[in-house]
């Protein structure tokens, strides 16, 4: 290293902090508030739940999180808080994300309190929503049941001996079958996809983030102090750095 070359490293960094520093006043914060809706699957030995069927139901609600219901409650709330934000500017903020059982709601503005607003209003009707489509789905599960155990009393010997089974006529199959699918019917579409195996628990309010996760002062110094640490090394292969090459 030559002569006081280290400081002219040193200047190089220094300045660039400083217009990381100054750059900082100019740029708008990220914040990120995240809200958790927990879901349970209740699992029951000797039965056809397979792995693929958990983790489908939780997908679904996942997925489910986009339903117009929900996300145009979130719109109604921030309309009315004046944020007049769009259905595609909620989708680009937002992130959902499945953790084991439970379904996240992050949201990133540059505003702390609306992300956190967002976000909790977001898993609220989510849960409102989706607790009222289990009250469904638990009547298309009844319903399916009654039809698989009748299925079972006529097919499987083993079974066949049941009290359901002995009390079962031919007048009284058509009729409960009857109702079964009447109730399947009716109450699918209001169900979502849901079973009863799997439970809306609870919902976590989103608070508000007090760090921004972009834009901050000491990383933007920190990045032009990088920058300038590259165009000093830059800057000492120039031939301009080299005067006695010239002369040579």
């Amino acid at each position: 290293m030559r002569k006081n070359q280290y400081l002219i490293t040193a200047g190089f960094m220094f300045f660039f902090a400083l217009l990381g520093l100054f750059a900082s006043f100019f740029v708008r914060y990220q914040y990120e508030a995240e809200a958790t809706l927990v879901t349970n699957f209740e699992l029951v030995e000797d039965t056809n739940i397979t792995e693929l069927m958990v983790y489908s139901q939780l997908e679904l609600v996942r997925q489910l999180m986009f339903h117009p219901d929900i996300t145009n409650q979130v719109l109604e709330v921030e309309h009315k808080a004046g944020n007049m934000i769009s259905l595609d500017q909620l989708e680009n903020i937002s992130i959902i994300e499945r953790r084991l059982n439970s379904t996240l709601v992050k949201v990133r503005t540059d505003n702390p309190e609306i992300a956190a607003r967002i976000a909790s209003t977001w898993v609220k009707s989510a849960y409102e929503r989706l607790s009222e489509a289990y009250d469904h789905a638990l009547l298309v599960s009844e319903a399916k049941w009654v039809i698989t155990s009748i299925e079972n009393c006529l097919k499987d010997e083993k079974v066949y001996t049941t009290a359901f089974c002995e009390s079962l006529t031919l007048e009284v199959v058509e009729a409960k079958t009857k109702e079964a699918q009447e109730i399947i019917l009716a109450e699918s579409p209001y169900a979502l996809g849901l079973t009863k195996e799997i439970q809306i628990s609870q919902y976590q309010p989103a608070a508000i983030p007090s760090k921004p996760i972009q834009g901050s002062r000491g990383n933007m110094m920190l990045v032009g102090a990088l920058i300038g640490l590259i165009l000093s090394m830059i800057f000492h292969e120039l031939p301009i750095s080299h005067p006695e090459q010239e002369v040579g």
